[in-house]
Parts: structure tokens; sequence; C-alpha cells
């Protein structure tokens, strides 16, 4: 066993311990829970559970225990940053970005209903209960089943991370580039960008996301990350 592989393993093994005493939920980036509204008891199963700064939803300030519907536009300003829930789904939006939540029919496969992300603008780190996952952004589509992902979209490239789990990434208007993956932590990022022929996708790494902010949002639904180890 490498060096590098006991750093990981130690560090996964810390996380199970984090999950056991209770304390992963109140982790947030970027500062101490305190510092934001925190989530009260009573809330709706779909509803935003944190906040910090401007937060909207259809273009009006939100605050704790407001309902996020199918549908619902959720919005973050300069210093804003959200978690909410939506069903058995978990977001946490960053600063300066906006995103739709829906389900729409699937257009093959026996039909059927799909959940659907749209990242209109800037970042989200999201986890998803068992079912066809379909997420959007102008660069590019990945399609999942129950698992995690963090997208961060710009005006001209996004880079993209499954952070674990079975999907297929696909950039906008190059379908020969899609990519089928099967990660169990961060394995395959990618950036989709514009190339001289049409847009590229090559490896990445992982950025702007933590194994910590993935075990907070699963603890919402009483899940674990699959690289967690118990102890």
């Amino acid at each position: 066993m490498t060096f590098r592989t006991k750093v990981n393993w130690a560090r996964r093994i810390w996380l199970g311990r984090l999950v056991l005493a209770g304390v992963a939920a109140s982790l947030w980036r970027g500062g101490p829970a305190q510092a934001m509204q925190s989530t009260t008891p009573g809330l709706p199963d779909s509803a935003l559970h944190k906040s910090k700064g401007l937060v909207m939803i259809n273009g009006i300030a939100a605050e704790v225990g407001t309902p996020v519907a199918l549908g619902d536009r959720v919005s973050t300003g300069t210093d804003g940053e959200a978690i909410f829930v939506v069903g058995d789904d978990g977001f946490l939006l960053r600063p300066n970005s906006q995103v739709v939540i829906r389900d729409a029919m699937r257009e093959m496969e026996g039909g059927g209903m799909t959940r659907e992300m749209d990242l209109e603008s800037g970042r989200v780190l999201a986890v998803f209960g068992k079912k066809e996952i379909a997420l959007k952004t102008p660069h590019a589509n990945v399609s999942i089943r129950g698992t995690a992902a963090y997208l961060e979209s710009g005006p001209d490239s996004m880079n993209m991370c499954v952070c674990y789990g079975r999907a297929v990434m696909t950039p906008v208007g190059a379908p020969q580039l899609s990519e089928e993956v099967n990660n169990h932590h961060h394995e395959t990022p990618r950036i989709v960008r514009p190339g001289p022929n049409g847009p590229v996708m090559e490896k990445y790494q992982m950025a702007n996301h933590t194994d910590e902010e993935l075990v907070m949002l699963e603890a919402l639904f009483g899940r674990v990350p699959p690289f967690v180890v118990k102890k």
C-alpha cells in the first residue's frame, strides 16, 4: 500500500467517524455553521434547509423553511449559498448560480419520468435518490442513476465530476465524445471547452467540492457515500 493510499484510506475512516458522531450535517464550506441560517425542525420534504447571503426562489428572497417545488428556479447572489432538498435529492448551490429541478417524460426506454436538474449558470453539488437523472448545462449533459455529481458551468466552458456511481457524460453538440463512467471516489473529472473543430472533453482535476460536503448532503436523507469507511 502506497503512502497516498494509506492517507486516502485514513481519510475515509475519519469521514465514517464523522457520520457516526452525527456531526457531518453541520459542515459548511467557507465558514462556521453559526454564520448561516440552520436547518429547523418540521421542514417540508422539499424546502430550503440552510442559507447564507441572498437566496431566491423564483426571484423572491427565501429563508430557511421556504418550500421548493419541482419547476422552481433557485438562485443565489454574489454572497449567497443554499442547501435545499427536493424529495430524496439534495443540493448545495454556490454563489452566483441558478438551477431548476423538474420531472420530464422520457422520450425513449419505454417512457416514464426522469428527474432533471438544469444548471443555467454557476456551480452546484448534488446527491440523488435511486432513479433516472438527467443533468443539463449549456455545455454538457450527464445521465446518471441515483448518484452524486458536481457541475460548474461558465460562459464558454464547464467542469464536471461524477463523484460516485454510473453516468454518461456528453458534450452538447458532440455526441461522439460521450463517455460512460462507473466511479467510486471522483475518478473521472472532466472539462468541456471550445476546440478548433467544436467542443472537446478532457481530463480534469477534482475541484471546488469536498467529501465532507457530500457526507453532509447524504446525511440529510440518512444515507452515506460509498467511499466512507465506518469503523
